[in-house]
């Protein structure tokens, strides 16, 4: 199962869930936005994934799940993003790596 990775609103990587015997393999790939980026999977329910990490030209993150974990991971996932979509906005910077971000008070401020 492939599942989009949306980062500023755009959709910048693909999450592949595949089962191997118990486990449950997760293997994110996303672009590299310049900023350290923190993942959650959402769906009927949130779970969070981790931090991806550099690997060749973009980022990377793979993660084994138990089948305890498996069991807390939504049933119907719909995307992976840094937060819910409905908080995400495409910024006209999105496209230059040059660009940075600073979080203060739950909202992004770039520069």
């Amino acid at each position: 199962m492939k599942i989009p990775v949306y980062i500023d609103g755009k959709e910048e990587g693909v999450l592949a869930l595949e089962r191997r015997g118990p486990w449950t393999l997760a293997d994110v790939r996303v672009r590299d936005v310049g900023r350290v980026l923190r993942l959650t999977v959402y769906g009927e329910r949130t779970y969070y994934l981790g931090v991806p990490v550099p690997d060749g030209e973009g980022l990377r993150l793979t993660k084994k799940l138990s089948p305890a974990e498996t069991r807390r991971f939504p049933q119907a996932p719909r995307y992976a993003a840094e937060a819910p979509m409905e908080r995400q906005r495409p910024t006209p910077e999105a496209d230059h790596d040059t660009r940075r971000v600073l979080w203060l008070g739950g909202r992004p401020h770039y520069f």
